[in-house]
């Protein structure tokens, strides 16, 4: 964005001073390790100082109104790195809080698949006893089945000899 455009100043580029004066209706505003290309006028700057500022521009430094050098309130380019640099560590806080809880988290999904895996184990085991004891339940039942007849049987029996016996034991027979 041009001077014309930011400040609304029209400034011939032979006005155009790095080191500017009460007078003079800007200022420059810069970050401190560029500060030093300020200190001398465009007319004692070296080529490769020139190449710096012409690289920089806008980037590093800019211009505002020599009335609000002095007001920290104006939304500058310092002011604008500042905001930036904040927001830079708030967003890096806020990644790190990030890590930390997908860390937790994946701590949490470890822990949840191996109790997943060991109540699956145990449910297999729990099957397999469970057909084991139907099994058994079937022999069981098989068994009583088989006693059940067997014990007819015999009391048939019994109540049979028992007849023949009293039977045989009776006057008339």
């Amino acid at each position: 964005m041009g001077i014309v455009a930011k400040l609304g100043l029209s400034i011939e580029p032979a006005h155009v001073r790095l080191v500017t004066s009460a007078s003079d209706l800007y200022t420059w505003q810069t970050i401190p390790e560029k500060a030093h290309l300020f200190k001398k006028h465009l007319s004692k700057q070296t080529i490769s100082a020139y190449r710096r500022i012409c690289r920089n521009v806008g980037v590093t430094f800019e211009a505002i109104h020599s009335s609000d050098s002095g007001d920290r309130s104006v939304s500058g380019f310092s002011t604008t790195i500042e905001k930036l640099k904040n927001e830079k560590d708030t967003l890096y806080t806020e990644v790190e809080d990030l890590k930390e809880q997908l860390a937790k988290a994946m701590q949490i999904k470890v822990a949840a698949e191996e109790e997943a895996q060991r109540l699956q184990v145990m449910l297999s085991s729990s099957m397999v006893e469970k057909q084991i004891m139907q099994q058994n339940l079937q022999s069981f039942a098989d068994m009583v089945d088989y006693l059940r007849s067997a014990a007819v049987i015999a009391a048939k029996e019994f109540l049979h000899k028992i007849e023949l016996h009293v039977r045989l034991e009776s006057p008339g027979a």
